[in-house]
């Protein structure tokens, strides 16, 4: 690994693909599929929905999809009105206030955007559906990207009931079918109710229960790379470490020995080896071929080092191509920050 003046390790991994051993799967049509009782009609419409959204997805039609998204999705993002006097809102806006929150308010994660906004699936397969309660849906499904790379994304779509509005046919209609000795006191009918998207979140198809792949291949994840380089460096395997770095990463630190050496003689970057904790802080895709990601890491000494790691899209395959030491305390200060509100959030039993 060579350090250049200003601190960055620049890290790039081998162009060969790598077979990534791991255990049988079960490939149904639907492994599962709950309705709930007497909620059939109501899994139909969600399940609908969710189809409705991949068929935007694959349609390309970013503005309808706006369309699906749950309220509670769009109450940060700016409104554009229209000369006909209506208030509508722009697919970029909603992108850049969602990103501009913490993550775990995110509705959208670093798997959804991959898979269904900078990309449509090439395939996909429903796992699951269930009904969680009257108005809350889950479904989960395998999907493949174009690139070979697969993940399991769940929908969680949420109803909301919208009466008929006063002054409307909706509302006619309504009005109409409630006894003219009863109109005073009889609620309106509701209408039935609407399905919108209140998150979608991903996962690897392959997860701990499979062997930790041993370099870059086209079905990773580029989160699944930095996670499976972290454990390499967890067990002070600087080999296996070495094998997840780009091409020109490896061109540029010359070889495993090289590498090894260069993480010994950096301080921070030696924090890596044998660390305690690494948590993931941020994940974000910066453009379609570059994904960023914050890991707060606590070193085997106890000292907490941030650093930022880069990955490319290159022959197909996700790979390193630099981790960055951050610096600034106003971010480091951030990532604590963060670090806290997710012990926080966190259940006892997994603290």
């Amino acid at each position: 690994m060579r350090l250049a003046a200003n601190g960055r390790v620049s890290m790039r991994a081998s162009t060969r693909p790598r077979p990534v051993c791991r255990s049988p799967t079960v490939r149904t049509t639907a492994l599962y599929h709950n309705p709930g009782p007497k909620d059939n009609g109501k899994t139909k419409a969600a399940g609908a929905a969710v189809e409705k959204v991949l068929e935007l997805v694959a349609a390309g039609d970013r503005e309808a999809l706006c369309d699906y998204f749950a309220t509670s999705n769009l109450t940060d993002a700016p409104t554009l009105k229209l000369a006909s006097g209506c208030e509508v809102v722009v697919f970029e806006d909603v992108m850049e206030s969602m990103m501009l929150r913490e993550p775990s308010r995110h509705f959208l994660d670093s798997y959804a955007i991959r898979h269904l906004i900078l990309n449509a699936p090439a395939s996909k397969q429903t796992l699951s559906g269930l009904m969680l309660g009257p108005n809350k849906y889950v479904q989960r499904m395998s999907v493949t990207a174009p690139s070979g790379e697969s993940c399991i994304l769940t929908f969680t779509m949420t109803a909301t009931v919208a009466l008929p509005e006063l002054g409307t046919a909706a509302g006619a209609v309504a009005a109409a079918s409630v006894p003219a000795n009863q109109a005073v006191t009889a609620p309106v009918p509701p209408s039935e109710p609407v399905w919108r998207l209140s998150s979608v979140r991903g996962e690897p198809q392959f997860g701990a229960a499979s062997t930790q792949p041993v370099g870059p291949s086209p079905e990773l994840s580029p989160e699944q790379i930095v996670e499976a380089q972290l454990a390499a460096l967890q067990r002070k395997d600087v080999s296996a470490a070495f094998q997840f770095l780009s091409p020109g990463s490896q061109k540029i630190i010359g070889d495993e020995r090289q590498f090894a050496e260069n993480m010994s003689r950096h301080r921070r970057y030696g924090g890596l080896l044998g660390h305690i904790a690494a948590t993931s802080v941020r994940r974000c895709m910066a453009r379609p071929s570059t994904y960023m990601e914050i890991v707060s890491v606590t070193s085997a000494s106890g000292i907490r080092f941030v650093f930022c790691y880069i990955l490319g899209h290159e022959n197909g395959m996700w790979s390193i191509d630099f981790v960055k030491v951050i610096d600034d305390p106003r971010l480091v200060a951030a990532v604590e920050s963060s670090c806290a509100a997710q012990r926080k959030a966190r259940p006892a039993d997994e603290q």
